[in-house]
């Protein structure tokens, strides 16, 4: 079950258009936000859900993933408790922005602080959107095991520092929406597992039948 949720390079953000007809109902978004550490198949998850809801939901779906929103929303910015809440907020903002005019936020970024989380939600929520978080709850020595980008072993050898997990903290959510722990979990159940939350909780927005005839 290992490999299937390593990462894989990307371009994104990368808007994924559906019908239109999310935005043109106008609000009604959704955000959904995917913390964990580094290694924990946040991006591999992600873009799994993207594509799933792509398929299922007529909304607009945009993808957010940390590394790339660092390249290209917070050029710069370094890696102090400061910085990271900054990063964090500025995604919230974004998010809200897409919720705001009825789409759909995918969201992966380690996002290590409650208070930042906390921030991105309430910036959702104030923009009309509904905020669901995620917890990637993945074991640490697993994260290491899997370290796709080598920043573990440079971390813990001493030669990074201010790196989540082994020498800055990372603040577990309290109280997830909903909880995946990859090494028990294979990509399609999650999938389900999340899909069949937002159904019972009528946040999909499904494609209208059209009639024939």
């Amino acid at each position: 079950m290992g490999s299937q949720w390593q990462s894989r390079s990307q371009k994104l953000p990368t808007t994924k258009a559906g019908s239109s007809e999310g935005l043109r109902s106008g609000g009604g978004g959704l955000v959904l936000w995917f913390t964990g550490l580094p290694g924990s198949g946040k991006s591999t998850l992600s873009r799994a859900l993207a594509e799933t809801l792509d398929r299922q939901d007529s909304r607009l779906v945009t993808i957010f993933d940390g590394d790339v929103v660092r390249t290209l929303l917070s050029q710069g910015a370094g890696f102090s408790r400061a910085d990271r809440y900054d990063n964090v907020c500025r995604i919230g903002f974004v998010a809200g922005l897409v919720v705001r005019h009825g789409g759909i936020a995918v969201v992966a970024a380690v996002s290590p602080y409650r208070d930042a989380r906390a921030r991105a939600r309430e910036l959702v929520t104030e923009a009309g959107g509904d905020f669901c978080e995620i917890h990637m709850d993945t074991a640490f020595a697993t994260c290491v095991a899997r370290d796709p980008k080598g920043h573990y072993a440079r971390a813990l050898a001493g030669d990074m520092e201010l790196f989540t997990g082994v020498d800055d903290p990372y603040e577990k959510p309290l109280a997830p929406e909903i909880l995946i722990r990859s090494e028990h979990e294979n990509i399609p159940s999650a999938i389900a597992r999340i899909m069949g939350y937002l159904k019972e909780r009528h946040l999909l927005r499904v494609f209208e039948q059209k009639t024939v005839g």
